[in-house]
């Protein structure tokens, strides 16, 4: 089972958005990339167990896919601020904004290196080689959820 970007890393995004006023990340733009639902991966592992077992497969789970910019727009209309925007900013700031933070620096390096895969389009090159049917959780439905994590 690989599942792509959940929905839920989004969360991790509230503090800059109440502080700065903007998602943060070394990727942005209109280039679209797949997200997911915990939701659908757990319908997708109860589809998987219910098939008869005929070796290792792959299957990768996708609820939807959207930008960056479109992200920033769902979101931000959500959540009552419909200029919220998706700022891009260098690795080596990513790098050194998570370290002055504490994180170890094993895992700091990895995600400022996994979001470079991103901005690449390196990390989701297999996924579209084998893209699935979506599932039935839109970015709409997280957006919901998104708002009332910030409004609490």
């Amino acid at each position: 089972m690989r599942p792509v970007g959940f929905y839920t890393n989004l969360f991790r995004s509230l503090k800059n958005i109440k502080e700065k006023g903007a998602i943060i990340s070394t990727y942005g733009g209109d280039k679209k990339e797949p997200w997911v639902s915990p939701l659908d991966i757990s319908s997708a592992i109860v589809e998987e167990m219910e098939l008869p077992f005929q070796g290792r497969t792959v299957r990768y789970i996708a609820s939807d896919e959207a930008s960056p910019n479109e992200i920033a727009k769902i979101l931000g209309e959500a959540i009552g601020k419909p200029d919220l925007k998706w700022l891009e900013i260098s690795d080596e700031q990513m790098l050194d904004g998570m370290l002055a933070m504490g994180v170890n620096p094993e895992i700091a390096s990895g995600m400022v290196e996994m979001q470079a895969s991103q901005r690449s389009g390196l990390l989701f090159e297999d996924f579209y080689r084998h893209k699935p049917a979506f599932g039935k959780t839109k970015l709409t439905d997280f957006a919901k959820q998104f708002a009332l994590a910030y409004n609490n």
